[in-house]
């Protein structure tokens, strides 16, 4: 036995007043499970079985521990010495030969071994089929964004439709244990996976605000899962942020990664990257927490999400050319005019019908919803206007209202708004595709560099040929008709034209400078030259091998002579043949984050979840069932047996338990229900 007390959690250990260093050391040597914390003893094995979940034996019969001895508050009592000394060893021997702390031995012993043993397994086959009913029925309810209300109707129902569902485990609050079991043992699974393959992974965050205005942090992992060598992006966890600074942020997120099971040194050996958004409390060069990381993680490469960067490059672009804020304020005034109002919908969709033309429903956020809103106007057009007419007209509106109405109308008339509609429209249209295609699962960072350059030479090319719907606003502006709708060339006060060569220049300079900024400039040079599209017909032999000693060391690859000779081999096939050190690096590039969608796509799934039966949940709770929602595999590709077998062996019950009373189902109908429901049947 060591010299030192073992404790709890404890910065300053001490055995209690009373025992000298020589009475600690034999006590422990006795009672190996006797522990202290600040001059109190408790028990080991009563600690670690309360900690996994409700504890009780195989039987079912649940074990009631002593709060002090899971705690650590058992103090000696007496005013002197010796009595302290006789309520110590008293309390210790009453405790070993106690019941609960016999049966707690049992049950850590079995968790211990995490299996069933085959006798015990054979003898209870027919109650883990029952249970395995059970645990589907609350693996469905979190698949499908159920609540756990819905736990004791399903059951009635499969009853009713002859599934043997056992005697208990029916209400919702059994229903929400289960959740929380299962999703623990899948993250356990995937963690152990991960740390078992030695491959590097990422982590994607971001902050939002929800669950009752609580500020939570959401965690993503992106990585090679079994076989495969393509990375995939994966939920984590949600947790709550008591503390929203950078420093509070860096708490939750490493106390996220080693609660789950990643240690220090598989964080510093193969944590590779970190994608968030732009906020200064995640890149700020002083005080972020990118930075924070960087400082105990040096090799770690940190990441700014590209499709925020692509909001700020086309804000940017906006605020460099001024001339669209005049169409911004026409498409506020629609967004706010039909947003607020259901009345003004319904005259919408009454004029749409009327003519004939498509709704689409206005809404401005992200470059894609921009692109919606303005082609819901260009779509519209005609039926926008008929509604102005109509409501310039309309004499149960004020006058203030049918001048605006009519200023409106006027304004579709205008040739000048057409075209910088048109201008718009085909801008939006190229940045929401590379939005969305930055968003993609399997996109990495060289896909993503060759789309972005790609789309900076389609826009330098606009600035001399129009787009396609530019090219029909001109053509309805020689007409002097668009969908019907006659225009007019009287130019009004405060509308100008965008000017289509500055806009497209200006959207150039914001990507280059956003998308492409001279910090990454370097690394994305070094990936590019190790791909084949980079290639020329006739290159060194040696062509790369300096940029894949680079790539290879922040990637956290080793460069050795096999992938040198490798790389080699690739080369020589010109891409073809790509051998196992090759496509180590291939996938640790792609493991790097580039776009943290997935994170809004976890929120997006958290308002769903979230719903009002569902409000009330705790973060934790909430964590489990977003977890089985976006990660775990469809109900009937999912085996709930192992689940069923760790639930048992950790204590609980299971679905046939007799020595508790069966769930009672209450009967509220009156006799008059009872009569109408029979003429049904």
């Amino acid at each position: 036995m060591s010299d030192e007390p073992r404790t709890i959690s404890c910065a300053n250990p001490v055995w209690p007043c009373c025992w000298t260093r020589e009475q600690w050391q034999y006590f422990t040597h006795e009672n190996e499970w006797l522990i202290c914390n600040n001059g109190k003893i408790g028990c080991s094995t009563c600690s670690e079985v309360a900690n996994l979940g409700t504890h009780r034996t195989l039987k079912g019969q649940k074990i009631q521990l002593s709060k002090e001895s899971t705690t650590c508050l058992v103090g000696a009592y007496g005013d002197n010495k010796d009595k302290q000394l006789a309520s110590l060893r008293k309390k210790i021997r009453e405790h070993k030969l106690s019941v609960s702390h016999i049966e707690a031995e049992k049950v850590k012993i079995l968790a211990k071994c995490n299996i069933l043993p085959e006798a015990v397994a054979e003898q209870e086959k027919e109650l883990l089929t029952t249970t395995c009913n059970i645990f589907r029925t609350a693996y469905y309810l979190a698949k499908h964004d159920r609540p756990y209300l819905d736990h004791p109707g399903l059951v009635d129902l499969q009853k009713t439709n002859g599934s043997d569902m056992g005697r208990i485990l029916h209400s919702p609050t059994v229903c929400t244990d289960i959740v929380d079991h299962i999703a623990r043992e899948m993250r356990a699974k995937l963690i152990s996976s991960i740390m078992t393959q030695k491959k590097p992974f990422s982590v994607l965050i971001d902050e939002s605000t929800s669950l009752g205005a609580k500020s939570c942090l959401i965690i993503y992992i992106r990585s090679c899962v079994g076989d495969s060598n393509d990375p995939l992006t994966f939920f984590l966890d949600i947790v709550e942020l008591t503390d929203t600074t950078a420093a509070g942020i860096l708490d939750a997120l490493l106390g996220c990664l080693t609660k789950h099971g990643l240690t220090e040194d598989f964080l510093s050996q193969f944590w590779l990257g970190i994608g968030t958004d732009g906020a200064s409390v995640m890149l700020g060069k002083r005080g972020g927490l990118c930075t924070k990381l960087k400082e105990k993680y040096p090799n770690l490469l940190t990441w700014h999400c590209f499709n925020h960067r692509l909001e700020l490059a086309v804000h940017d672009a906006v605020k460099a050319c001024t001339q669209v804020n005049h169409f911004k304020i026409f498409m506020q005034k629609l967004y706010s005019l039909y947003s607020m109002s259901p009345k003004n919908r319904r005259a919408l969709q009454q004029c749409a019908a009327e003519v004939g033309s498509e709704l689409r429903v206005l809404d401005v956020r992200w470059v894609a919803s921009s692109h919606r809103a303005v082609k819901a106007v260009w779509v519209s057009y005609t039926a926008l206007y008929a509604h102005f007419e109509k409501a310039s007209v309309d004499n149960s509106l004020d006058s203030k209202e049918r001048s605006q109405y009519k200023g409106m109308a006027t304004k579709l008339q205008s040739p000048v708004f057409l075209k910088n509609l048109a201008v718009m429209l085909d801008a939006l249209e190229e940045l929401a595709d590379l939005s969305e295609s930055l968003q993609a699962e399997s996109m990495s960072l060289p896909k993503a560099h060759k789309l972005i350059m790609r789309q900076i030479q389609v826009f330098q090319a606009r600035k001399l040929n129009d787009g396609e719907n530019l090219a029909v606003a001109n053509k309805a502006a020689t007409d002097l008709n668009f969908k019907g709708v006659v225009l007019c060339f009287e130019l009004r006060r405060g509308e100008a034209l965008i000017d289509k060569e500055q806009f497209y220049q200006a959207l150039v300079d914001s990507l280059q400078a956003r998308m492409v900024p001279d910090c990454d400039k370097s690394l994305l040079e070094s990936i590019v030259t190790l791909l084949p599209t980079s290639w020329t017909d006739v290159f060194l032999p040696e062509h790369g091998e300096s940029e894949l000693q680079s790539v290879s060391s922040k990637f956290l690859i080793p460069y050795t002579n096999a992938l040198k000779q490798t790389y080699r081999d690739y080369k020589d096939s010109t891409g073809g043949n790509i051998s196992a050190p090759m496509q180590s690096l291939m996938s640790a590039i792609a493991t790097l984050p580039i776009s943290t969608a997935a994170c809004e796509r976890g929120f997006s799934k958290m308002n769903i979840v979230c719903s009002p039966l569902l409000s009330t949940l705790t973060v934790d709770h909430m964590s489990s069932l977003l977890f089985i929602s976006i990660v775990g595999p469809p109900v009937l590709e999912w085996n709930p047996l192992p689940y069923v077998k760790a639930w048992i062996v950790k204590g609980r019950r299971h679905a046939q338990f007799t020595a508790c009373p069966a769930r009672q189902t209450r009967d509220d109908s009156t006799d008059a229900d009872k009569a109408l429901w029979k003429l049904f049947n």
